[in-house]
């Protein structure tokens, strides 16, 4: 029986074979962290050939992980931008909380986007890009404290300190605390629980003092 032709690829717009590389190549990285990947892992990931990889990953492996790095930071700043809607309604609490829940529904739902930005790439030679992405994140956040949950000049070291909480709890809920049943609503009231009665008192005027 003579044997039937293979159906034609679909041709994809640009922007959609590019993400479907950068997708790819996010869970490759994952795994293996940078050094240890290949483009034709990425390749057979994607299911694309590898001169595909490098013309919709940028030309290079090391070009494609910081793409990569940049994605997935990108994310991240969308998901906590994405809760100021800019209207007034939600007072800053309910604003904060909103916020926390919408980066740890990204984190846990992106695992592989977690792993490559703050595991595979936070020391070595793309630790600045990773150090870029989280300066955005940390800007974005003094700029939704800013005036309603803290006075102006605290909040750039208010939001440096809560990202970092916020990071280390998605580290926690990584290393099994998943287990745990708790999902980004627990994560995110857990943290509100530890920094809210202190962003309160640094809107009164309060600041702690030893033996006060």
């Amino acid at each position: 029986m003579p044997r039937m032709p293979a159906a034609p690829r679909r041709r994809l717009p640009p922007e959609q074979r590019e993400r479907q590389v950068l997708d790819a190549a996010v869970r490759v990285f994952s795994r293996g962290g940078f050094h240890d990947a290949s483009m034709d892992a990425v390749a057979d990931e994607a299911g694309v050939s590898k001169p595909m990889v490098y013309t919709h990953g940028g030309g290079s492996k090391e070009e494609l992980f910081a793409r990569c790095i940049r994605r997935e930071g990108d994310r991240l700043l969308a998901s906590v931008s994405g809760v100021d809607s800019g209207d007034g309604a939600a007072d800053p609490e309910a604003r904060l909380y909103g916020g926390l829940r919408a980066f740890f529904a990204t984190v846990t739902s992106h695992r592989d986007g977690w792993l490559v930005l703050y595991r595979q790439a936070r020391t070595g030679t793309f630790a600045d890009e990773v150090q870029q992405a989280r300066r955005r994140i940390v800007t974005r956040v003094a700029e939704l404290l800013a005036d309603e949950a803290v006075a102006p000049e605290a909040a750039l070291p208010v939001a440096s300190t809560l990202v970092g909480a916020a990071e280390g709890l998605a580290e926690w809920w990584f290393d099994g605390g998943a287990d745990t049943g708790v999902d980004p609503d627990g994560l995110a009231a857990h943290l509100m629980s530890v920094v809210w009665p202190g962003l309160s008192a640094l809107r009164s005027g309060q600041v702690w003092t030893p033996g006060n």
